[in-house]
């Protein structure tokens, strides 16, 4: 089960330019659960999913966390995401690199299968086995090209 929440930032979209916005929470949803279907239908979902637009980080594209009381896990995509300027596949990307930790027991209930959650690699090794490989090499070109010219020019429009 995934449950949308409204955790992202509040943004003023009157002052600061709606059509720029082309992504919310229920794409989000929308497009963990068209993931979850296409790449990870063997992965058994061991307890809720909750999954929002986060902070507009600078040095992190997203995170999973295991709530303590809730034992939901808690998946938060950079909230700079939901900017038309971001290219759709880094969303992407990200969010199946969330549910692959989410896969081996971070962030989840599910047994844990590594030691660490990147452990030798093992994340992009998973990316490629469940087919993303393609994404790999041009996520990490925009973001070794992009991202922080674009999180300069577009980070105020979350203060």
């Amino acid at each position: 089960m995934v449950v949308l929440t409204a955790a992202a930032p509040r943004v003023d979209l009157a002052a600061r330019g709606a059509a720029r916005l082309v992504r919310d929470d229920a794409w989000l949803v929308q497009h963990l659960e068209t993931l979850w279907a296409r790449h990870f239908a063997d992965v058994r979902r061991a307890n809720p999913i909750d999954v929002a637009f986060g902070r507009p980080w600078k040095t992190r594209l997203g995170l999973i966390t295991l709530g303590e009381e809730t034992r939901a896990s808690y998946i938060r995509v950079n909230a700079l995401l939901r900017l038309a300027g971001a290219p759709e596949f880094i969303g992407t990307l990200t969010l199946a690199h969330e549910l692959v930790h989410y896969a081996h027991g971070f962030g989840s209930t599910l047994r844990r299968r590594y030691r660490h959650p990147h452990q030798g690699g093992i994340v992009d090794r998973e990316l490629v086995a469940r087919g993303f490989g393609n994404l790999i090499e041009p996520y990490r070109a925009w973001l070794d090209g992009c991202w922080f010219v674009f999180y300069d020019e577009h980070v105020r429009l979350f203060a």
